[in-house]
């Protein structure tokens, strides 16, 4: 691929469509702006596929030069940034058979990244890709012009996050807990398969974009990012509340089971573990045991008072 202005006028810069092969011609114009011509007008050159697959060669050979490339933020975890190459590998057959996408870029520490590239006439591949295990981004060349590629490739721009973006980053995903951890905050990356089996399922501990929260997928699947901490929290207190809850409805049901088989009856101060049965030397009244706190003047009661009684605890 070489640029208009590198190569000679006219027929001598022996270029060729990277298309359909057609001999090409180099206008260098006074007026008009420069730019290569198909020379056989018989031919009629698809002139809308020629430059989309120039284009998308073109983005190869930058990436391939430059060993470098602007991505995208990584779901607001890991900002854009540049990733540098050691090694690039390009396939710039317009049809392929294979599964093979169109750049395979090696970084310095092993990690690698494919790049697929989209255009108005999209390159389609036989068989869809599988991304699982790997680190796939998707360009959409569709809005740029080719002198605005190599830009667009290699520095951040305005549009960058909707004409790029990861259709799947395996490297990115194994980077989230240390990421976090790192920042000082407790996360674990968690399967959204597993949360209806958590306690804390309608009153999730998860990381919050939006007052949503924030669902990242990865081969596949889909996981949240739980906050260990304010999920260990929640999960003590709820065990606190089940505590009280448990200790109420027992003595709720002791309460019950005092106050059953008890007739009006029965429900006498002598029937009363408060009544000192040694007392009742006349038979008539009961002697409370717990007269001075009932607020009587005298531990001499009429039994029939255990009918309002609040302290009636009757005898086992």
């Amino acid at each position: 691929m070489v640029h208009i202005d590198d190569v000679p006028r006219g027929s001598r810069c022996a270029c060729v469509c990277p298309y359909c092969h057609e001999n090409l011609l180099a206008r260098h114009g006074e007026i008009n702006e420069h730019g290569f011509a198909h020379q056989s007008k018989k031919r009629k050159a698809n002139l809308k596929i020629c430059n989309a697959v120039t284009a998308y060669k073109l983005a190869e050979q930058i990436i391939q030069t430059e060993k470098r490339i602007h991505v995208p933020a990584y779901y607001g975890i890991i900002p854009k940034h540049n990733i540098e190459f050691t090694e690039v590998t390009i396939d710039s057959r317009f049809e392929r058979i294979d599964k093979q996408p169109d750049v395979i870029a090696t970084t310095k520490d092993g990690k690698k990244y494919l790049i697929e590239f989209t255009l108005e006439y999209k390159v389609q591949h036989k068989k869809s890709i599988d991304y699982k295990n790997m680190s796939c981004l998707e360009i959409d060349l569709s809005h740029q012009t080719l002198n605005s590629i190599k830009d667009f490739l290699l520095n951040d721009t305005e549009k960058e996050s909707e004409q790029k973006k990861w259709l799947n980053n395996d490297n990115f995903f194994r980077q989230i807990e240390e990421i976090y951890h790192n920042a000082g905050k407790r996360i674990k990356v968690v399967s959204e398969k597993e949360c209806p089996n958590c306690s804390m399922y309608y009153n999730c501990c998860a990381v919050n974009v939006n007052n949503s929260i924030l669902t990242i997928e990865n081969n596949g699947e889909k996981y949240r990012l739980c906050k260990i901490k304010l999920f260990e929290e929640k999960k003590e207190k709820q065990k606190l509340q089940m505590m009280e809850l448990r200790q109420k409805h027992e003595k709720e049901l002791l309460r019950k089971k005092e106050s059953i088989d008890i007739s009006d009856d029965k429900r006498t101060c002598f029937n009363c573990t408060s009544n000192l049965d040694w007392a009742n030397k006349w038979g008539k009244l009961a002697h409370c045991g717990s007269y001075i706190s009932n607020g009587f003047q005298s531990n001499e009661i009429d039994p029939e008072y255990a009918k309002e009684c609040p302290k009636f605890k009757p005898k086992q």
